[in-house]
């Protein structure tokens, strides 16, 4: 079963929209006559390739593709999850039982391209260890792990299946990154890039019969660190402390972030001057009812005037995908073939508390790294050992999010429906942040706290006053 990638929509007409966006600028007229006069489907698209030739690409950003992921690895997933100007829907790994939804096998050849001597034997060993993994995953579902837990246990190489919607500038960029970039050298990301670029390109061959002409440039940046560094030579890359109950760091935060909300919403609701703003400010219950204000607003505009940034320490790949779904951020997630090594990982409590489930969970991560070091020693191309690296194996991020973002990304993730490990990381993040402006982020929490009421209906955890109550005090401890 072959993964596979095939475009189910896309935006009707769209060398007709395209030539238009790029007329309205230099073309008298309104812009629905516009566009009723570009009907010459060859004058329309000699246009686009000039504007584009010229380096102005925001015209193709008209043009919407649909695109069907089906049976991908779950290593594709991620480097798609990754891109943060497209839109996903993936098969839920905490609700859907994975045991036979199968695996991707590596094409068991060396970086250069050149296939490996024994790659027969390897094979064999690769397929009777993923079996061996989804067969353990099936029996702690059986026995009561829940899915979200149990699936700790599924390699990267698990077959994912999502929707993604794209415009065609950003699409671009991603069929680069897949075919010349950093999935160049991933056979599976390689192949599905060149299928998806076949595809546009006999819908749009007026944008991709030339991507070059609109993508450049390298993504070996990683690479080159190493060379200079030599961090993946490096024995203890990630000391004891990382491993603590500090899973949050707070690296860089705007100054008086409650002082600056409120100074631009009052600079922006009265056009004062601003030594007038910073005069009336200085009484604490203006900036008080300032803040509850702009907290009030459907729109908080101001709250992006204020940044912050963590490192999020010993994360699970799992656990990585509930931060990439939040698209209004930027994240850094360490290229995986580098820095995970199939050596760190997390046990969740419920296995914990069963001893011989513990056992064979432990065993699982100990042969999945024999195995690593076997197809490491025979010359596999390192971006198809990532294939081995376990949903429960963990590594270190950083993200920057505005106040709004953040605002949004609590309220959802220190709700009692999150899952357990995303929630605790969500709650550490609030406590930083009330460490710095009590003032305006005791206001942050989950939805209930903020709104006053659960949104979720019949899927409440039923436990409003209770939460009203952890998250009312200045440091939640839930």
């Amino acid at each position: 079963m072959n993964s596979k990638v095939k475009i189910i929509g896309y935006t009707n007409e769209p060398d007709r929209i395209t030539s238009s966006g790029a007329r309205i600028s230099t073309t008298a007229g309104d812009s629905l006559s516009i566009f009723e006069q570009a009907t010459d489907s060859g004058k329309n698209q000699s246009l686009i390739k000039k504007v584009l030739a010229s380096g102005h690409k925001t015209v193709i950003e008209h043009i919407s593709f649909n695109l069907a992921f089906v049976n991908v690895s779950a290593y594709v997933e991620q480097f798609m999850l990754e891109f943060r100007l497209a839109s996903f829907t993936v098969k839920s790994r905490r609700y859907v039982d994975f045991s036979n939804m199968g695996f991707q096998i590596p094409s068991f050849i060396n970086e250069n391209g050149t296939p490996l001597k024994n790659a027969n034997d390897l094979q064999k060993l690769y397929q009777e260890h993923m079996t061996f993994l989804f067969k353990e995953y099936e029996d702690f579902v059986q026995q009561g792990i829940p899915k979200e837990d149990a699936r700790f246990l599924l390699p990267y190489c698990y077959r994912s299946n999502f929707y993604c919607t794209v415009n065609a500038r950003e699409l671009c960029n991603i069929l680069y990154s897949m075919i010349y970039g950093r999935g160049r050298k991933h056979s599976e990301l390689n192949a599905l890039g060149r299928d998806l670029l076949h595809q546009a390109a006999e819908l749009c061959p007026f944008i991709f019969n030339d991507l070059s002409a609109i993508e450049s440039g390298s993504d070996t940046a990683y690479e080159k660190l190493d060379a200079l560094l030599h961090f993946t030579d490096i024995d203890d890359l990630h000391p004891a402390e990382h491993n603590s109950d500090r899973s949050v760091e707070l690296l860089n935060y705007t100054d008086h972030p409650a002082y600056v909300v409120a100074r631009a919403a009052l600079i922006g609701y009265t056009n004062l001057p601003t030594a007038k703003i910073d005069a009336l400010l200085k009484d604490n219950a203006n900036l008080e009812r300032t803040i509850e204000l702009v907290l009030a607003s459907r729109r908080p505009r101001e709250l992006e005037q204020i940044y912050f940034t963590f490192r999020i320490n010993s994360i699970t790949l799992a656990a990585i995908t509930h931060f990439t779904r939040h698209r209004m951020q930027s994240i850094i997630i360490p290229p995986f073939a580098d820095v995970c090594k199939c050596e760190r990982y997390m046990i969740p409590t419920t296995i914990k508390s069963e001893r011989a489930l513990l056992q064979r969970y432990q065993d699982a991560y100990s042969r999945t790294k024999q195995l690593y070091d076997i197809l490491h020693t025979s010359g596999l191309n390192k971006y198809e050992i990532s294939y081995l690296y376990l949903s429960g194996n963990v590594l270190d991020i950083t993200t920057t999010m505005n106040g709004r973002e953040l605002r949004t990304f609590l309220s959802l993730r220190t709700c009692n429906r999150t899952q357990w490990e995303t929630r605790a990381i969500a709650v550490n993040m609030l406590n930083e942040l009330r460490n710095v402006s009590p003032l305006l982020f005791n206001q942050f929490g989950p939805s209930c706290y903020t709104m006053g009421r659960c949104p979720e209906n019949k899927m409440t955890c039923g436990k409003y006053d209770d939460v009203q109550k952890i998250f009312r005090a200045a440091s939640v401890n839930p």
